[in-house]
């Protein structure tokens, strides 16, 4: 599902109601429970007082080996000479990598993921990778983007058009 609008129209808002972060003024939400996850632009969940690998471990709730949490990390383009490195010092898209790859770290999927305007700062690899791993991905997906192309190739097949 892609949520589309002009800045100020309220997106925000809207996934804050989705959430369960925010009482609607208007109206009942109903929610049903889910595990959701929420990655906005600024990669919030990406605790910048890290480096890389102990931002993978905090994601390591069932106890992956060493070497699998390792294996992962390169698989999202962190090699080893990057495992030290401060997640302060991540470029967006190198913080776009390592919280996907924390994501298949957690090992439990959520039920849904809510991606907003994660494309805005991404060169044509990271865009890649993005959608890869999207693809991948077999829960619910709700993003906010601008990005036409990117909404294409996600198959979108729900639109919220906000005014």
């Amino acid at each position: 599902m892609a949520v589309k609008g002009n800045n100020g129209s309220g997106k925000t808002t809207f996934i804050k109601i989705l959430l369960d972060n925010l009482q609607p003024q208007q109206g009942t939400v109903f929610h049903k429970e889910s595990k959701s996850v929420y990655i906005d632009q600024d990669y919030s969940l990406i605790n910048n007082n890290l480096k890389v690998y102990e931002q993978a471990q905090q994601f390591n709730a069932f106890n992956l080996e060493e070497h699998e949490v390792k294996i992962r990390l390169n698989r999202f383009l962190f090699p080893q000479n990057t495992w030290d490195k401060s997640c302060n010092a991540l470029s967006g898209g190198e913080r776009m990598r390592l919280m996907l790859c924390c994501l298949t770290i957690r090992s439990e999927s959520p039920d849904i993921i809510i991606l907003a305007e994660l494309t805005n700062n991404l060169d044509i690899q990271n865009k890649e990778i993005l959608t890869n791993a999207i693809n991948d991905y077999q829960g619910t997906l709700v993003v906010i983007s601008h990005d036409e192309t990117f909404l294409n190739q996600r198959n979108v097949n729900q639109t919220i058009n906000l005014q």
